[in-house]
């Protein structure tokens, strides 16, 4: 696959060559070839796609007017119901969101297209990305290429409009070929084993020579009555001079439990999603659970939210525009304590004028309350010189 690799540049690679996915998709060390479907059949991938693809579809988007040095909810602007809540008329936020993050995590690239009225954008309908080639036509312009249905659509860059919604970012399932090849090896080796591995392994020995048919019958007489699951540990009743030597298995050798783990471990580490997310419990407890939430937002998920904020930025708003509002993934969210906790930083939030009471109001999900917009501050600190009467 090296040659494959010096034979197209890093440009015709970023934007998915076909012919580099198609020679990319060769068998791994393992033996086996990875395609994006085997790869999310192995419950660990599956995890980390979908961990990753629903925390940052429910992250919700904040699409604010700069206004002076303050920031205010865009309500009057097209975006914000489109990246709020509804960006097609059949798909909502999250699950425009899982679909681009789903495709991006798979494949390295996501498409949405996008459609104007008037200039104005009213809708982002997610696009495959293993459908859409990318490339640059003959005035050396972006070009998109979508197959559906038998259908070609084309679009070209247009700095002022652009026609596509495009994220980038490297795959853990391209760049880490080889380790998901070996997590989708030992998972087929480990249903073999329990799909044959009911029956006692060993080896049956037979006074005499026996006939080919002979063979053939008790090979599958021993597989019809010990062969699955169902049917471990039965007692076994031999007879003419028929002798059953058991082998050990090789999974006692192999030590198969540290292998999966490790296994486990390394995919978890690809993708930088805490093995506690997928279901390993096996090093997790109360306090690392608490930082590593905390750790995975700032380092694992906060990449992605900047990959989406500059596309939005980039793709959705105008020349002129593109100074005037802010977009940005609300990462409060994602962090949520305990409740002793939460009202405890409000709490402080509060007595230091950092919040107005509707404002803590509204980050428990609460109604506002009259003159509840004023911001106070603890009177109890004064100045040095001020305390005990001046004195």
């Amino acid at each position: 696959m090296g040659f494959f690799k010096r034979l197209f540049t890093p440009e015709q690679r970023a934007l998915g060559s076909e012919y580099y996915e198609m020679f990319a998709s060769g068998p791994t060390a393992a033996g086996i070839a990875v395609t994006p479907e085997r790869a999310r059949a192995h419950p660990v991938v599956f995890g980390c796609l979908q961990v990753l693809a629903q925390d940052v579809a429910r992250t919700p988007i904040k699409f604010r007017r700069r206004e002076g040095e303050s920031l205010i909810d865009a309500e009057d602007h097209p975006l914000f119901e489109l990246l709020a809540t509804l960006p097609n008329p059949e798909m909502t936020a999250y699950q425009v969101k899982h679909a681009l993050m789903w495709q991006l995590l798979t494949h390295g690239r996501a498409f949405a297209e996008i459609v104007r009225v008037d200039g104005r954008v009213v809708a982002l309908w997610p696009l495959e990305s293993e459908h859409m080639r990318v490339d640059r036509d003959e005035q050396r312009r972006k070009r998109w290429t979508y197959m559906a249905g038998g259908t070609m659509h084309t679009w070209t860059f247009d700095a002022s409009q652009p026609p596509i919604f495009e994220l980038v970012t490297e795959s853990p399932l391209v760049r880490c070929r080889d380790l998901i090849g070996t997590a989708v090896a030992l998972q087929t080796y480990v249903a073999r084993f329990f799909a044959n591995g009911g029956r006692p392994t060993g080896v049956l020995k037979a006074a005499g020579i026996l006939k080919p048919s002979q063979l053939q019958a008790l090979r599958e007489s021993w597989r019809a009555i010990y062969a699955s699951p169902e049917n471990s540990h039965k007692v076994a009743i031999l007879d003419n001079g028929v002798d059953f030597t058991p082998v050990a298995p090789v999974n006692d050798e192999a030590q198969l439990v540290e292998t999966l783990q490790a296994v486990t471990t390394m995919i978890c580490g690809a993708f930088r999603v805490p093995p506690w997310k997928v279901g390993d419990l096996s090093k997790a407890n109360y306090s690392n659970m608490a930082a590593g939430e905390l750790a995975y937002v700032t380092s694992t998920l906060d990449p992605y939210f900047q990959a989406w904020e500059e596309a939005i930025r980039r793709d959705l708003l105008t020349t002129r525009q593109y100074g005037r509002f802010s977009v940005l993934f609300d990462r409060s969210a994602l962090i949520r304590s305990d409740v002793q906790a939460q009202h405890m930083a409000l709490a402080t939030g509060l007595q230091n004028g950092l919040y107005s009471v509707n404002e803590a109001r509204r980050m428990l999900g609460l109604n506002p309350i009259a003159d509840g917009d004023t911001y106070r501050v603890n009177s109890a600190l004064v100045a040095a010189a001020d305390a005990g009467g001046g004195n």
